[in-house]
C-alpha cells in the first residue's frame, strides 16, 4: 500500500492497486473497475449499505462510509435504526419506502415517520422522538406502544378559533398564531392596553379580573386576604408588604387585625400566624369571636388528646388553625433545647392522632453511628453512597449538618470500621502531602493549587507549604512590580546569561512571573530584540503552569474571551483535558462549588456540591474523546463518574422546547446529536433537566414543580436511578440552598 500512496499520477494506479485501497477500507466491491479518475465502484461498507464512488474519490482522504455509525454524523439508514432496535427487543422497524428499494441502499431521515413492532404492539412514531425519548437517559423508555402513549398534541391553533377565544375575554389576539400551544404569545388587554403573555391554556382560564396591570399582585393579594378574614368576621385596614422580587406576601410582617363584632383590635401578629396558623379570633375575651374555651396552655398531653378527638381534627393544619393558641404553645416549647418533657408531650399528641410531623434535628454519637454503618454494609452497601442511602434520615440530616460544618464525622466513623474509602483532602502532615502531590503527579504549586484546592486548603492550615516547596525544590514567585523597566529587562539579560535561556517559551517556564510583568508593561518586543528572542507561539509540551501564566498576562475575562483571542492554546488546554482547571484558577465562572470550581449556572453549581456532599468522586466538564463536538472540535461533558462510569449532562432545554434565539437557538440540536453519540458510543448517561430549575416540568409521568426543590428532587431520582444513591431530605436541600444562595437572588432558590 505504500507503494501504492507514493504514486503521483491517477493513470499510473492499476485496477488492482484500487481494489487493494477498497479491500483496506472495508469495502466490498460489488461492481466497477478502475480505467480512470472517473470510475464509478458500487461499494458495500461492513456496516451493510452501498454506496457508489470514483477512483478520484477513493484516491482522496474522502473515501471512508458516509453512512451512520461508520461516520458519527453521516446518513442515517433503516439499517442503522433496525440494528439498534434489536438491542432493545423490537422485531422489526419499517418504512413506507422501503418496498420500493433495496435495505442497503435506503436512506431515510430522522424525522420520517416509522412503525415499530414488537409482538402484537405497534408504535409509529419517526426516529427523532424515539431517540430524544429513549436515548437521553440510560433508564429511558424505548417502546411505548400507541395504545399506551399520551395522546398527540393538539393541532395548530387557527386564527379563527384564536379570534373566538379572545373576543370573550377582552383580548387582541397576537397577529401570528403560536406555533405550539405551550408556546406563549403576547395578547393586548383591550380594557388597558397592556401586553399580557399566556400559553394557551392559561388563555382558557383566563378572566379580566386576572390582568396584572389592572389588578397589580399587591392589591389582589390584598384583597384575599381581607376575603379570608371576611370569612371570620375580622378585617384587616393596612397593606401587605411583598417578598424582594416576587409576587408572594413577605409572611414574617406583622399584621394588626380587627374584629367586626366588637371593634376590638388584636395584638400585631406575623401574617404567617394569621393567615396560616390560625390566629384569627378575637383577643378581647368577652367578644362573641374569641378564642374556644378548650383552647388553653399549659395542660398535660390527655388533655390535648381529648379536645382534638372531641373536635374531630384529622390533621396537624386543622389543629392549628381550630386550637392556634395550644398548638402553637406545644410546637414551641418543644423546640427548646433539653426540655424532653415538652418535647415528648408534643411527640405524643401527634402520635396519637397520627399527625405527620417533621423529624426535630437529632445529634449522633460515633457509636450509635458505627451500628447503623455496619447494618448498611451487612445489607450489601459497597460505598459511601450507598452507605448513606441506606441510613435512616435522622442518621443523613446529621452526617449533612456535621458536613457542612466542616466536620466529616462519617469519615472518622468508617476509618474506625477498617472501610476502605477514597479521600483527597483530608491531609495532616506532610508526609501526607507529598504522597498526595507524587500520586497526582503535580509538577508545580500553582498545578497543585488550580487542581486541588481542598488538598490545598488543608496543606496551608496545617503549614505544610514551606516543607513542600523545600521537598520539591518549588521557588516562590518573586516580586517584580517594584523594579523599573530597565531593571526588569537588565534582570531578564542576566538570568538568561546565567540560564542559558534561549527562547521566550524557556524563559516563561522558568520565570512566569517575570514575563508577566514584562508583558504587563509592554515591553515584549523590547526584550525579545535585545535577546533575540522569537515571539512564536508553540503550545505542544507546554506544562500547566505555564499556560496558567499566559492566561494570566493575558487578562483574559472568561473562556470564551480566550478562545476567540487564542485558539491554539485553547485548543491544546481542551487537549490535555485542563479547561476545568484552568477555568477555576482564572476565577471565571458565576457560581462557585463547595469544592472550589466555578460553574457558568446554578443547576450545575448545585449537582456539583450534591455530588460533594456525597463523597461522589467525579470530574468537572471532561473533555470527550469518543466524538467530536456539534459543529466539529472537540466535545465536553458536564460532569463524569469514576465508580462506575458514568456521564453525566445537565441539559438547559429540552429536545422539544423552543430556546431563545441568539447562542441557545439551536440548543435541542446539539442536545439531540449528544445524545446519540453517547448512545452510538455506549457511553453511559445520565441526563438532568437543569430547565427544571426555573420551569415546571414533568419527567417519566412525574410532576416535578419549578424551583430548587424539585431540581434536588429529580437529580437525586436521576442520580441513584443510574447506580449513585443519594437520600433527598430537607436538611439537604438546606445545605445546598445555603450554598448557593450567597452567590446569586435568583427566586428559584427559596421554591
Amino acid at each position: 500500500m505504500d507503494t501504492v500512496r507514493l504514486m503521483s499520477r491517477l493513470s499510473e494506479y492499476t485496477d488492482a492497486d484500487i481494489l487493494k485501497i477498497i479491500t483496506d477500507e472495508e469495502y466490498v466491491r460489488i461492481s466497477g473497475s478502475h480505467r480512470n479518475g472517473a470510475s464509478v465502484h458500487e461499494l458495500k461498507h461492513k456496516c451493510g449499505m452501498v454506496s457508489w464512488k470514483n477512483s478520484k474519490t477513493l484516491l482522496s482522504n474522502k473515501r471512508g462510509c458516509a453512512f451512520i455509525p461508520c461516520h458519527p454524523r453521516g446518513v442515517l439508514s433503516l439499517l442503522h435504526i433496525r440494528s439498534i432496535a434489536r438491542a432493545y427487543g423490537i422485531d422489526d422497524v419499517r418504512h413506507e419506502r422501503q418496498d420500493e428499494m433495496p435495505l442497503d441502499r435506503l436512506v431515510i431521515s430522522a424525522k420520517d415517520p416509522l412503525s415499530w413492532h414488537k409482538g402484537d404492539d405497534v408504535m409509529r412514531q419517526s426516529w427523532n422522538t424515539v431517540r430524544a425519548r429513549a436515548l437521553s437517559a440510560k433508564g429511558g423508555t424505548f417502546f411505548q406502544a400507541d395504545d399506551t402513549r399520551r395522546r398527540a398534541p393538539a393541532k395548530v391553533l387557527e386564527p379563527t378559533q384564536l379570534a373566538q377565544l379572545c373576543a370573550s375575554r377582552g383580548l387582541v389576539p397576537p397577529s401570528r398564531a403560536p406555533a405550539r400551544r405551550i408556546t406563549k404569545a403576547i395578547y393586548v388587554h383591550i380594557a388597558c392596553g397592556e401586553e399580557v403573555p399566556l400559553r394557551f391554556n392559561e388563555l382558557l382560564d383566563w378572566q379580566e379580573g386576572k390582568c396584572r396591570h389592572c389588578n397589580p399582585p399587591q392589591v389582589a393579594l390584598l384583597a384575599s386576604f381581607r376575603a379570608f378574614l371576611d370569612d371570620m368576621q375580622m378585617e384587616f385596614p393596612g397593606s401587605l408588604k411583598l417578598m424582594k422580587g416576587r409576587e408572594q406576601v413577605d409572611r414574617v410582617q406583622k399584621v394588626v387585625i380587627r374584629c367586626q363584632l366588637c371593634g376590638g383590635q388584636n395584638a400585631a401578629r406575623s401574617y404567617d400566624h394569621v393567615r396560616y396558623r390560625g390566629f384569627t379570633y378575637c383577643d378581647n375575651t368577652t367578644c362573641d369571636n374569641g378564642y374556644p374555651a378548650q383552647d388553653i396552655t399549659h395542660q398535660d398531653e390527655a388533655y390535648y388528646i381529648r379536645v382534638l378527638q372531641d373536635a374531630g381534627v384529622d390533621n396537624l393544619a386543622q389543629a392549628q388553625r381550630r386550637f392556634p393558641r395550644a398548638m402553637r404553645h406545644l410546637s414551641s416549647v418543644s423546640r427548646r433545647n433539653g426540655d424532653e418533657t415538652a418535647k415528648n408531650k408534643y411527640l405524643a399528641v401527634c402520635q396519637a392522632l397520627a399527625f405527620a410531623t417533621n423529624a426535630r434535628p437529632a445529634d449522633y454519637t460515633e457509636d450509635e453511628l458505627v451500628v447503623a454503618f455496619e447494618a448498611a454494609i451487612s445489607a450489601g452497601a459497597m460505598n459511601i453512597g450507598h452507605i448513606r442511602a441506606a441510613l435512616p434520615a435522622g442518621i443523613n440530616n446529621f452526617i449533612t449538618r456535621r458536613m457542612a460544618a466542616g466536620d466529616a464525622v462519617h469519615h472518622r466513623v468508617l476509618e474506625r470500621i477498617g472501610f476502605a474509602f477514597k479521600r483527597e483532602h483530608e491531609i495532616q502532615t506532610l508526609d501526607d502531602a507529598l504522597t498526595f502531590i507524587r500520586d497526582k503527579g503535580c509538577a508545580s504549586w500553582s498545578e497543585f493549587v488550580s487542581r486541588f484546592p481542598g488538598a490545598t486548603e488543608s496543606t496551608i492550615n496545617a503549614g505544610l507549604k514551606d516543607g513542600v516547596m523545600a521537598e520539591f525544590g518549588w521557588k516562590a514567585l518573586v516580586n517584580h512590580s517594584r523594579l523599573s523597566d530597565e531593571a526588569l529587562l537588565e534582570r531578564v539579560a542576566t538570568l538568561c546569561r546565567d540560564e542559558a535561556i534561549s527562547s521566550l517559551s524557556q524563559l516563561e517556564r522558568a520565570h512566569g512571573s517575570l514575563l508577566r510583568n514584562i508583558r504587563e508593561r509592554e515591553l515584549t518586543e523590547r526584550m525579545c530584540e535585545r535577546q533575540g528572542f522569537e515571539q512564536v507561539s508553540n503550545w505542544q509540551g507546554m506544562r500547566f503552569d505555564e499556560l496558567l501564566a499566559f492566561l494570566r498576562d493575558c487578562a483574559y475575562t472568561s473562556s470564551s474571551d480566550w478562545h476567540g483571542s487564542s485558539s491554539g492554546s485553547y485548543k491544546y488546554a481542551v487537549a490535555q483535558d485542563w479547561l476545568q482547571d484552568l477555568s477555576t484558577q482564572m476565577g471565571w465562572g458565576k457560581y462557585k462549588s463547595l469544592s472550589g470550581s466555578r460553574y457558568d449556572s446554578l443547576p450545575e453549581t448545585v449537582v456539583a456540591n450534591l455530588l460533594h456532599l456525597f463523597d461522589y468522586r467525579y470530574r468537572a466538564h471532561p473533555a470527550i474523546h469518543q466524538f467530536p463536538g456539534f459543529g466539529g472540535g472537540r466535545s465536553t461533558g458536564d460532569f463524569q463518574l469514576e465508580d462506575p462510569l458514568l456521564w453525566v449532562e445537565v441539559w438547559a432545554y429540552g429536545v422539544d422546547e423552543t430556546a431563545p434565539r441568539g447562542m441557545f437557538e439551536d440548543y435541542p440540536a446539539r442536545r439531540r446529536y449528544k445524545e446519540a453519540m453517547y448512545l452510538a458510543n455506549d457511553m453511559p448517561l445520565c441526563g438532568i433537566e437543569g430547565g427544571l430549575f426555573y420551569r415546571n416540568w414533568r419527567i417519566h409521568g412525574i410532576q416535578y414543580p419549578r424551583g430548587l426543590s424539585g431540581f434536588v428532587r429529580h437529580v437525586c431520582d436521576r442520580l441513584t436511578r443510574h447506580g449513585y444513591p443519594v437520600t433527598y431530605s430537607t436538611e439537604l436541600l438546606h445545605t445546598l440552598r445555603v450554598s448557593v444562595s450567597s452567590q446569586s437572588d435568583s427566586p428559584a432558590i427559596e421554591l
